[in-house]
């Protein structure tokens, strides 16, 4: 045997709750409207990618030495992910970025990236796919 009372108010705060739940709802739809949800590597990508792209002499070497064309280089800055794993951010003077990537022909690379103030400069990019590195570069 329930009492009346009792039942009457339960519902009474469900309602209140609901409706303040609902307006809360809203107002965060209405005030987070049109923002996305970006996370940093991806952002840290479009970065790297929008700046001016230099090679080291390192890197020109590797790149001839691995078969690895200026075009696939920006093809991975495009459609690549950063490891933060291979990364060195903190590196002075500048922070490191392995971008990683599967190229348009097929080539799994890596790219280290030095991010220079507003120069890009690709420090070494490496093959994953080949086994046995024979480059001999300074």
């Amino acid at each position: 045997m329930a009492i009346p009372g009792k039942n009457a108010d339960l519902i009474r705060r469900f309602k209140f709750y609901g409706f303040g739940f609902l307006l809360g709802l809203m107002m965060v739809v209405v005030i987070f409207r049109g923002r996305s949800c970006e996370m940093p590597g991806s952002r840290k990508l479009a970065e790297l990618e929008h700046q001016r792209l230099e090679y080291s002499k390192h890197a020109a070497c590797r790149m001839q030495c691995r078969n690895i064309t200026e075009i696939e280089i920006k093809q991975i800055l495009k459609s690549g992910k950063v490891n933060y794993d291979k990364s060195n951010v903190h590196e002075k003077p500048y922070g490191t970025y392995a971008v990683e990537g599967i190229a348009v022909n097929g080539k799994s690379l890596r790219i280290i990236i030095a991010d220079c103030d507003t120069i890009s400069k690709v420090v070494t990019a490496i093959d994953l796919m080949m086994e046995k590195d024979s480059c001999d570069c300074p």
